[in-house]
């Protein structure tokens, strides 16, 4: 009798121990797929200093970022949709929208986009001005108005001088992308191109900026915190790390500063 009785207690403490070793297992085996994303709608011209401050800060905080790359406008109607992003890094004047939308929690500027003319290195068609660019036979590619501000930008500084009806028929490319308008410089026809101020260390030796004296309205970067983010905590902790010197400085480096289109001088990194 002994024996018979003992077999049951036996099976329920090897059944114990066995359940208490699969619940250890678990958290192991669970980690990556519970690991905490904040997810993070950027406009593509700040897709790079975003990624590598992103990629420092999962890597202190121990979470993931899932990037929604596009343009500033193509990603505001999702905001305005009830998205459950918990970042938007945008450029002026969309951080206003989200404000309006009531969808904005708090927000840091990270730099500033310019745009700044740049022509082949040496400056062969010794462009020095928007003047020069009436000149007869040149070649300029800037960002189409209709989709780009940038190319928005220059087109009004051209009507500001009365130089649009001079300047625009020597505009052979009106591209949608600054990759598409700065190889036209490099390997394409171009004297000149007019594209954001970050373009310029992309292409370092490829390239030249002429300070042409345009002081352009200030067009801020923004990281946005948003209001119906499914992670506040995460949410507010990188609007924390995006205002902290190294965060900025990746800014600076990566060209997103105030003035270079009114500063001389060849693209480096």
């Amino acid at each position: 009798m002994k024996t018979f009785r003992s077999k049951p207690v036996c099976w329920f403490f090897a059944l114990a121990i066995a359940g208490i070793c699969l619940a250890g297992c678990r958290p192991s085996n669970s980690a990556p797929e519970s690991r905490q994303k904040l997810r993070v709608l950027c406009g593509s011209s700040m897709a790079e200093p975003v990624r590598e401050i992103g990629r420092k800060f999962a890597d202190r905080h121990g979470l993931e970022l899932e990037y929604d790359l596009g343009g500033s406008e193509t990603l505001l109607p999702k905001i305005l949709a009830g998205t459950d992003a918990d970042i938007f890094v945008c450029h002026d004047p969309f951080e206003e929208k989200v404000k309006a939308a009531n969808c904005w929690s708090a927000s840091v500027v990270a730099g500033y986009l310019e745009p700044i003319l740049a022509v082949r290195p040496g400056n062969p068609q010794g462009i020095h001005t928007l003047e020069d660019l009436q000149r007869p036979g040149l070649k300029l590619g800037i960002g189409d108005p209709r989709y780009s501000t940038c190319g928005e930008m220059f087109v009004k500084a051209l009507a500001e001088r009365n130089l649009h009806a001079a300047v625009m028929p020597q505009v052979l490319l009106q591209g949608r992308t600054h990759t598409e308008i700065v190889n036209g410089l490099i390997v394409g026809p171009l004297d000149a191109v007019v594209v954001w101020n970050f373009v310029a260390t992309l292409y370092p030796g490829k390239l030249e900026v002429v300070p042409a004296g345009v002081a352009y309205p200030e067009v801020r970067i923004t990281v946005v915190g948003l209001k119906p983010g499914a992670h506040p905590g995460a949410r507010d902790a990188f609007l924390q790390w995006c205002a902290l010197a190294d965060a900025q400085n990746t800014f600076r480096s990566f060209g997103y500063v105030k003035g270079a289109g009114l500063r001389a001088g060849t693209a480096d990194r």
